[in-house]
């Protein structure tokens, strides 16, 4: 669309190749005539302006459903990533409450083995002391009938006199109570 400057120009050439005629005939026509035109050009902008407002606006709606699919497609994926998301902070709290059991000495994953480890230590402590104890009663023993020997020695006691002496005092009393001997 040629613009108001353009349009008086060619006006003024116009005017000026006319012969014979008025100027201001020339004037009243020339305005006639550009108004004619003017007329005319807008009359076709308008109708080309108005076809491509009517193209858009088609393309527009036939783009429409395909606008309100994505969106409801970007609110589905927004839905997904917010459950996604509440999943992963469940995780991490829980992850979270690990990391304080396990910050507190109480590991789950290695307490146990910790704790076999020590309890076979302690295990093993407690068998080596029982066998050490068993040794120094056994030791003991020994001592006790050593000493029990020097004792009986020293004091000129003969412990199978003794010995045999009960066993025949327990052999008459059961004879004159009347229990069998042998049974």
């Amino acid at each position: 669309m040629p613009n108001i400057s353009e349009i008086i120009e060619g006006n003024k050439k116009k005017i000026a190749f006319s012969k014979g005629k008025k100027k201001e005939e020339l004037e009243v026509e020339e305005e006639f005539r550009i108004d004619e035109e003017i007329i005319e050009d807008t009359g076709e902008d308008l109708a080309a302006a108005n076809e491509e407002l009517l193209a858009k606006i088609s393309e527009l709606e036939s783009r429409f459903p395909k606008i309100e699919m994505m969106v409801t497609n970007i609110r589905k994926e927004n839905e997904s990533l917010r459950n996604d998301i509440n999943k992963i902070n469940e995780n991490f709290q829980d992850i979270m409450a690990l990391y304080e059991v396990v910050s507190n000495q109480i590991n789950p994953f290695i307490g146990i083995s910790k704790v076999t480890a020590t309890s076979m230590e302690k295990i093993e402590r407690l068998e080596y002391e029982a066998d050490h104890l068993r040794k120094k009663v056994k030791e003991l023993q020994n001592d006790i009938v050593i000493l029990a020997n020097i004792y009986l020695e020293q004091h000129d006691i003969d412990l199978d006199e003794i010995i045999n002496e009960v066993l025949a005092d327990e052999e008459i009393s059961k004879a004159i109570s009347g229990e069998d001997i042998d049974g």
